[in-house]
């Protein structure tokens, strides 16, 4: 409130003398601000941990899946048979030849006809027809003008290769191009298994899928001879997948144990320095990565390449953990998981999904109440904030009230002095 009242009549500073009253005043509300902006801080700190909480969480239950131990690695021994592994119990080889390839039933005009734009029947010139053709959504073939250097041909190949590819014209075309002869007809890929009692398969894209479980051939050619298909489990990509959640691990570890660090100068601490919900939180990240598993005959998470340090952060033997992998897949994996059975002991996953839950649970996890409870204290600080201002309004202008009356009485009794001073002077004369 600005309202120049600077000693008219008393001389005193009244601006300076105001606001430091008003300063006097505001200090409750500046302790009230300082502990706001902490609070907002502290909120921040449980909003992004709690979203790291729950990225972790995501990426333990996606490698928890059963797919997820189950990654296949798949080789062709020919450039011709390209193969494809997902997921899948199965591993070994398979060796086949490549007999043909799938085709498609195409067809040509017996007529050359001069330009695109020849007659070639009701429909017009042959570039309509084609149009015509290729526009249409419900004929099963398209068609093209091919140019032989003495005229075009039209010709015609059906949308889907394999033995039932057929082309049905359509009479509505009215296509006057002196017949059509057949280029090739549609044909399915085959691939036989030789033997004592050889046996085939075929297909009329050229891939075959599923041929052994969770892997998918397709062929491009012929084979000149036998083709072998190999199978195995891809142990370095599940490495790779449990090196990441490791990594993720240890990056929101960091990030609560950076939160709740004490400062041994306890005037200048961090919002979450003694923060239980936090430490409880990390605790049980931690206790779920790294204590044992009896149902697992590893044990100790340890014996997979899985370890605590003395700063406790958690490192990964990636060596370790191939071997292991290697000498007893299915032991690996219930340390990891118990396969979503009843009752089962819950492997690493299993815990740090349950972990997270506990910690970063909407509406129940332990950040999740810690963040709630410092909103309501953001709310009740910005309440009292906003009444203490109100309240230092109404101070000021009582103050400047105060201090202009007190300029007026004091300019009052300077007049009346002034006065008294004047008739003293004239009864003297």
């Amino acid at each position: 409130m600005s309202s120049s009242i600077d000693g008219l009549s008393t001389g005193l500073d009244t601006t300076a003398i105001i606001d430091a009253l008003l300063a006097v005043e505001r200090l409750p509300q500046q302790r009230l601000q300082a502990r706001l902006e902490k609070s907002q801080a502290a909120s921040g700190e449980l909003n992004s941990l709690r979203t790291s909480v729950i990225s972790l969480r995501t990426t333990a239950a996606d490698l928890r899946l059963g797919s997820g131990w189950k990654q296949l690695a798949a080789t062709s021994s020919s450039e011709s048979v390209s193969v494809e592994a997902s997921t899948g119990d199965f591993t070994g080889a398979i060796t086949f030849n490549v007999d043909s390839i799938a085709s498609r039933n195409v067809v040509y005009s017996n007529t050359e006809f001069e330009t695109l734009d020849s007659n070639v029947g009701l429909r017009g010139s042959l570039s309509s027809v084609i149009e015509s053709i290729n526009s249409d959504p419900e004929l099963d073939y398209s068609a093209v003008a091919i140019n032989t250097g003495s005229g075009y041909r039209l010709q015609l190949q059906s949308d889907e290769s394999g033995a039932d590819a057929a082309i049905a014209l359509d009479p509505g075309l009215a296509i006057d191009a002196g017949g059509f002869n057949t280029l090739t007809v549609g044909a399915d890929a085959q691939i036989t298994f030789d033997g004592i009692t050889p046996y085939s398969i075929s297909s009329s894209d050229n891939s075959f899928a599923d041929i052994m479980p969770g892997v998918n051939i397709t062929v491009s050619q012929p084979s000149a001879g036998p083709v072998t298909v190999s199978v195995e489990h891809d142990f370095e990509q599940i490495a790779d997948s449990v090196a990441a959640l490791i990594e993720q691990f240890n990056a929101v570890k960091s990030s609560m144990s950076t939160a709740t660090r004490v400062n041994p100068d306890l005037a200048e601490q961090a919002p979450l320095a003694f923060n239980t919900n936090v430490r409880r939180s990390e605790q049980g990240l931690t206790r779920a990565l790294v204590d044992p598993v009896d149902a697992s005959s590893f044990a100790a998470p340890s014996l997979v390449g899985i370890e605590i340090q003395r700063d406790g952060s958690v490192t990964f033997d990636r060596d370790k953990f191939l071997d292991a992998m290697t000498t007893d897949i299915e032991q690996v994996t219930r340390m990891f998981t118990s396969g979503f059975e009843d009752g089962a002991e819950l492997g690493i996953l299993d815990r740090m999904i349950a972990a997270a839950d506990v910690a970063a649970g909407y509406g129940t996890g332990l950040l999740s109440t810690a963040e709630e409870s410092e909103k309501a204290r953001i709310d009740a600080f910005t309440d009292q904030i906003d009444a203490f201002e109100a309240r230092f309004e109404r101070k000021e202008i009582s103050l400047r009230k105060l201090y202009s009356g007190l300029e007026v009485a004091i300019g009052n009794l300077n007049n009346q002095s002034n006065w008294l001073a004047g008739q003293l002077g004239s009864l003297a004369n």
